[in-house]
């Protein structure tokens, strides 16, 4: 068994919405050609069975002026000119109505199927399929023999509806041989109007098909294997390794910065083994509230305290207070106003030992 064939067969997995994104960014999407062939069959279709009259009005117009106007021409050489102009003028106000109308059509069956999808990649060249060698491998490859017996079956199918259609019809095509030219074109019309109307439904059953096989066919060849979820989760998530690396590293720089802060203080409250809170204000600098300039538990709290004493910064013994300024006041911010009383209380202590002192 060939690597390939071994990762066809672990591609058990449903394509992500990243995946398929990717694909439609390069123009990939379950798409039938045949679908939007036999949308545009039937909607021209009905196109001419509308404008019948008019393309024949104008048709017959067309024929009588150029009659008129090659009669009245005496020099062929210096008529060309204006001869011509009106041909092309006469077949653009003819014909642009339905090419307007293919066009439109073409649009929509290919919304219909797609959404609105516009991508250059398709445009862009292949040189690898310029090898002849993998050309012929192609060739004779069991997808292009599958796609040729498709080919015949669709029509196969097509043809054995016109005829269908035409078995039916057979007497009427003889009597248009014997109407006048009017009415035979119009018995010809009708008859081919209903002949491409069971044609083109018979096609739009084929195209209907062709796009379901597409659309699993497609989510067949978008499968994933096991690794590549993995790989793809990794990419937008980020390595659980990595991003593991930086929150530590986070932290060890957030730990710095705070104990570089600390002999800016001018409190700590404690828990005396658990919770230890560093505040800093200073009166008449300090607009606001207390801030908070380190906090930490346990062995980090215990570092708090040995930091404080050596820089000679006072140290009080609150359990209450120091556990909930522990979990609700968060570094570089201000207290909450709820620990106002019981932080002011503290402050207003310690200034008043501080004038005391010679």
């Amino acid at each position: 068994m060939t690597p390939e064939q071994q990762s066809q067969q672990e591609r058990t997995e449903q394509a992500t919405p990243r995946r398929l994104s990717e694909a439609r960014a390069k123009g990939q999407a379950a798409r039938s050609m045949d679908l939007v062939a036999a949308v545009g069959f039937l909607g021209m279709a009905a196109v001419l069975a509308v404008t019948a009259e008019r393309l024949i009005n104008a048709s017959l117009t067309y024929i009588v002026v150029s009659l008129r106007n090659l009669s009245a021409v005496t020099n062929l050489e210096y008529s060309f000119a204006p001869l011509l102009l009106h041909a092309v003028n006469s077949f653009t106000a003819m014909v642009w109505p339905l090419l307007a109308a293919a066009l439109g059509i073409g649009v929509v069956a290919n919304v219909l199927q797609v959404g609105f999808l516009w991508s250059s990649a398709p445009l862009s060249p292949e040189f690898s399929r310029l090898d002849p060698i993998a050309g012929l491998g192609r060739m004779m490859s069991t997808r292009a023999l599958f796609d040729l017996v498709k080919a015949l079956a669709k029509l196969l199918a097509v043809g054995f509806a016109a005829y269908l259609g035409l078995q039916g019809e057979m007497e009427h095509l003889l009597l248009a041989g014997y109407s006048e030219g009017a009415s035979s074109l119009v018995l010809v019309g009708r008859v081919l109007y209903g002949v491409a109307l069971r044609v083109g439904v018979t096609y739009l059953v084929i195209g209907l098909i062709d796009f379901l096989y597409q659309r699993h066919e497609f989510r067949q060849n978008m499968m994933m294997t096991r690794q590549e979820v993995k790989e793809e989760h990794k990419q937008m998530e980020g390595d659980p390794q990595i991003k593991a690396r930086q929150r530590e590293r986070q932290r060890l720089l957030a730990t710095g910065r705070m104990f570089a802060a600390i002999p800016t203080a001018t409190v700590v409250v404690t828990n005396p083994t658990h919770f230890a809170v560093a505040l800093r204000y200073e009166r008449g600098v300090d607009a606001g509230a207390p801030t908070v300039v380190a906090k930490g538990c346990d062995y980090l709290a215990m570092r708090i305290k040995l930091r404080a004493t050596e820089c000679g910064i006072p140290l009080v013994e609150n359990p209450e207070l120091a556990r909930s300024l522990y979990q609700q006041a968060e570094v570089g911010r201000e207290i909450p106003v709820a620990l106002y009383r019981a932080v002011a209380e503290i402050l207003a202590d310690i200034f008043s030992r501080q004038r005391r002192l010679p």
